[in-house]
């Protein structure tokens, strides 16, 4: 394994690749012969292959063993010039890809050890054969956990992730070590020794702490079955009489974009005296959301503006946050609000991550004419489990409550929500996330035009997405997402289907 009881919790580059001192006579010989009787049988000895030139299995292993061999006697160029053309003459093989993966990495540790900058052109261009070989097996087999972790250490090592990040625009969108850092969550869920798994939080924590931005980036065309979420019955009651409901108050069908843009800044503050342990950074950041479509009447805008304290542990991280944000629905303001949120997550086993958040907020009702009545106090909490049941396999459990409290008497209400949610990755480079949720409202205000009870209504929330990480441009895959929703409530008018189909791109690892 790349992780030793001996290493610390950021080995630099070549750790794990030194020559053990006893075994240089004999191993030196042994793997030369096995090496040069490899590169010799390609063109004498007959292949299993489909290529007649290419290696057999025999002269493939015989050139892995002398690979590795090599590798332990720190000879790592003449390890990887031996495999590389073995691994070009038989990429099926996954020994030989594998290998030349390790000898890649190992002699771009080496020569960013000896002086060289890992954004030169030689080790970067080895840490890019090394991470290609990695990624190219996890795209056939995403359960290979040995193949993950030595991704996420070539991911660390191009990255530069002891060092603060050079390409803040890069670092928003998502770098190497972003990357590094969720293959090594991956490799935590899994069935690793007790010391591996210690150093796998240690990197962990050294990603986290590095950060000094983060951000997020979604466009996507929505074809949508019911823009206006009406309902789609040709009648309503109103004082126990039938009346027909216009085209206009019925479901409409459109196509509308999608954007949100999220960017966040991080530096670094002088550790709390009651939280020893922790590593401080002040965050500060913002989000744009905005749902189109044509005539503006049903579009959903949401700004909101964030600053407060995270703390780093080697267990988790949790934030104090002061926000305020604004919205407006149907082309209308809706409401504006300040307050603060607590949020965090922290590691429980190895395989399981809790964490929510909780924020209560001062919220005014607005409209075309400004504000309507007085402040209220508002709240919303939600919490979340997260399992790893393989590597390529994690299933979240949510839940969450809500209440809105303004002067806007028709939207007053208290919500609560349950949901899971799980994401697999797929052979042959899909994809695939599939999520439940299930949502239960419930208003505080009658509509006495339509029933003297309040509505009461539960929404289902089913999703499907589906990317492929073969396809990459510049670290972003094209997806595609199907959603559907259905509510059911005590009155007519608050009853509805609707769907949705969004595609876009997401970024990848």
């Amino acid at each position: 394994m790349i992780f030793r009881s001996d290493t610390g919790p950021c080995p630099g580059p070549g750790a794990g690749v030194g020559a053990p001192p006893g075994r240089l006579g004999r191993a030196r010989g042994v793997a030369l012969w096995a090496l040069s009787l490899a590169l010799l049988g390609l063109a004498s000895e007959p292949s299993s292959a489909a290529d007649p030139n290419a290696p057999t299995d025999e002269q493939v292993a015989a050139a892995v063993a002398a690979s590795d061999r090599l590798l332990n006697m720190g000879r790592v160029g003449e390890a990887y010039e031996g495999i590389r053309p073995i691994a070009e003459a038989r990429p099926d093989s996954n020994q030989a890809t594998f290998a030349l993966g390790l000898a890649a990495l190992a002699a771009a540790d080496a020569a960013a050890a000896s002086g060289a900058q890992t954004q030169g052109r030689e080790p970067r261009e080895l840490y890019n054969i090394s991470i290609r070989a990695f990624r190219g097996m996890l795209v056939k087999d995403p359960s290979l956990l040995r193949v993950r972790l030595e991704l996420a250490r070539a991911l660390f090592s191009r990255g530069r992730c002891l060092s603060p990040p050079a390409n803040l625009i890069k670092h928003i969108l998502g770098d190497d070590c972003w990357a590094a850092e969720q293959h090594f969550l991956r490799v935590l869920g899994s069935n690793v020794p007790p010391q591996v798994a210690l150093n796998v939080r240690r990197y962990i924590q050294v990603c986290r702490a590095r950060k000094r931005a983060n951000g997020s980036l979604t466009l996507a065309l929505a074809p949508d079955s019911n823009v206006n979420t009406s309902t789609s019955a040709q009648t309503v009651n109103i004082f126990g009489l039938p009346f027909q409901l216009t085209d206009e108050a019925r479901a409409t069908s459109g196509i509308g974009v999608v954007a949100s843009l999220g960017a966040e800044i991080q530096r670094p503050l002088p550790k709390f005296k009651w939280i020893p342990a922790s590593a401080v950074r002040l965050r500060v950041g913002g989000i744009l959301f905005r749902r189109e479509y044509s005539g503006g009447d049903w579009d959903d805008h949401n700004y909101s503006t964030y600053a407060g304290p995270r703390f780093i542990s080697s267990k988790g991280q949790w934030s104090i946050l002061f926000q305020a944000d604004s919205r407006a629905v149907n082309g209308r303001p809706y409401s504006r609000q300040y307050g603060l949120r607590l949020e965090g997550v922290r590691l429980v086993t190895r395989k399981l991550w809790v964490g929510g958040s909780l924020e209560g907020s001062r919220q005014t009702a607005t409209s075309v004419e400004g504000p309507i009545g007085k402040p209220g106090n508002s709240w919303n909490g939600q919490s979340f489990a997260s399992y790893s049941v393989l590597p390529s396999l994690n299933v979240r459990f949510m839940g969450g409550a809500g209440h809105e409290n303004t002067d806007r008497l028709a939207t007053r209400h208290r919500s609560k929500w349950v949901g899971v949610m799980g994401t697999y990755d797929l052979p042959l480079g899909f994809s695939m996330t599939l999520a439940q949720q299930l949502f239960f409202t419930d208003f505080e205000q009658p509509n006495y035009l339509f029933s003297p009870n309040p509505p009461e209504t539960k929404l289902w929330f089913s999703r499907l997405a589906l990317f492929n990480r073969k396809i990459r441009f510049g670290g972003f895959s094209p997806s595609i997402s199907l959603i559907r929703e259905k509510r059911d409530s005590n009155l007519t008018l608050y009853q509805y289907e609707r769907y949705r189909a969004e595609g876009g791109v997401v970024r990848v690892f």
